[in-house]
């Protein structure tokens, strides 16, 4: 297991990384740097996230390799998607300003889906 402090252990707040160091040649770059969202993920949804790129999403072989049902894969997932902070794309979305005012989709994937009615 890797170790993983994104948490001040007095304070409990995030903390930054600040420098990054090249073993070989010992170049140091000192800038305040935020982890990315993959990087605070726990270690079961890595290997999940991991695994489901593998098997390129499909839950049936997902399914057989983890020994779970459909629900719980889907559940993995959902939970993955939120931690991630993602939002899920929704099939069928037709009106982007409705779908924004409904809070489906963020601003951004509505200006990204009014866009492509452009093209």
């Amino acid at each position: 297991m890797k170790l993983k402090i994104f948490n001040c252990p007095v304070c409990g707040k995030m903390m930054k990384i600040q420098k990054l160091r090249c073993p070989d040649c010992n170049l140091s770059i000192s800038k305040e740097i935020n982890p990315c969202a993959f990087c605070l993920l726990s270690d079961d949804d890595y290997e999940f996230l991991l695994l489901f790129l593998r098997t390129q999403g499909r839950i049936k072989e997902m399914e057989k390799l983890l020994n779970l049902s459909y629900p719980s894969i889907k559940q993995k997932i959902d939970k993955l998607i939120k931690n991630l902070k993602l939002t899920p794309i929704e099939q069928g979305v037709t009106d982007p300003i409705d779908a924004l005012a409904q809070g489906k989709i963020s601003v951004d994937e509505a200006v990204a889906l009014l866009k492509k009615r452009r093209y």
